[in-house]
């Protein structure tokens, strides 16, 4: 049973939805059959006047489709956000390419600490205007991701697209330092990034894998945000139990601890990526493993 469990765990991965454009336009088609019309529409207006200029939008109207796709979390730091019946705010509909400018990351008054020894793109004054209603430019991600640090900026190693290229053709020729773990253009995190307890590290030690995984830390500060940090150490504390669990003399214990595992490792559950990492070292090290419990166990008592 031991076994089976573990090589079951190897086959999950954090990626959400795996969707061609298509299939998420029938998901959209699904929630609004008339969204895709006037999303062409405005499109339309955007190509024609060379930029970005609407009073009020409508990407909102289609959010829970991608609320769905993403289990209520931040696409990019996998924190659990509202549902859709009264956490629709919480969430803010994130386009991945800039729609109205594109500003020059890292900016020296935001992210002084920042440098690196590649160039990260020009800036744009008119951004990708052309994508603002295109559902592959779409995910949800939390008002700490967005709002705060995503806003305007869109790092690149390659040289800013131009109008009206599609986002396959501008992914091979831009080369974003930013990893997107949505739709079927998009990345799996997981080839890219692993966490040690509750730090979030590059897999690979060089090459470009290295210098995205890299960038996208430091860009969403995964690991300076205390309400990350602390959610991924209720994780491992939780799941340490569980695993222990999985040793008790009584099979119906063992069976519910099994089940337990799973939802704490799945994409339904709060940082599964940091979950399946902890999962993994607790196979192969496990002294390792019960240090970084005892580490977060500290970190969440109370000082007294």
């Amino acid at each position: 049973m031991v076994e089976e469990f573990w090589r079951a765990e190897q086959s999950i991965v954090i990626r959400y939805a795996v969707l061609s454009k298509a299939e998420l336009e029938a998901r959209v088609d699904a929630v609004d059959a008339g969204w895709r019309t006037r999303a062409a529409t405005r499109r339309n207006a955007f190509i024609a006047a060379g930029k970005f200029q609407e009073d009020a939008s409508i990407w909102s109207d289609v959010k829970t489709v991608f609320m769905d796709l993403q289990h209520d979390k931040c696409v990019f730091c996998e924190r659990v956000l509202g549902g859709k019946l009264t956490g629709k705010s919480e969430h803010d509909v994130e386009h991945f390419r800039p729609k109205g400018r594109v500003t020059n990351w890292p900016y020296p008054k935001r992210t002084p600490k920042l440098t690196y020894a590649f160039g990260t793109g020009v800036p744009s004054n008119t951004g990708y205007y052309w994508l603002a209603y295109d559902v592959e430019n779409y995910a949800c991600a939390c008002k700490g991701c967005n709002s705060d640090r995503k806003r305007d900026y869109f790092p690149i190693l390659g040289p800013r697209g131009v109008a009206t290229t599609d986002i396959a053709t501008l992914n091979a020729s831009e080369t974003p330092l930013l990893l997107f773990p949505h739709g079927s253009l998009g990345d799996n995190p997981e080839l890219f990034i692993t966490f040690e307890g509750v730090i979030a590290k590059p897999i690979h030690a060089t090459g470009l894998e290295k210098i995205r995984a890299q960038v996208t830390i430091d860009f969403f500060s995964l690991n300076d945000r205390e309400e990350l940090l602390a959610d991924r150490a209720r994780v491992i504390r939780e799941l340490f139990k569980t695993i222990r669990l999985t040793s008790d003399q009584d099979p119906a214990v063992q069976s519910a601890a099994y089940r337990d595992i799973d939802t704490i490792t799945s994409n339904l559950s709060p940082q599964a990526a940091c979950a399946r990492a902890y999962l993994a070292l607790a196979k192969t090290t496990p002294q390792k493993a019960w240090e970084i419990y005892l580490d977060v166990d500290r970190y969440l008592k109370p000082a007294r």
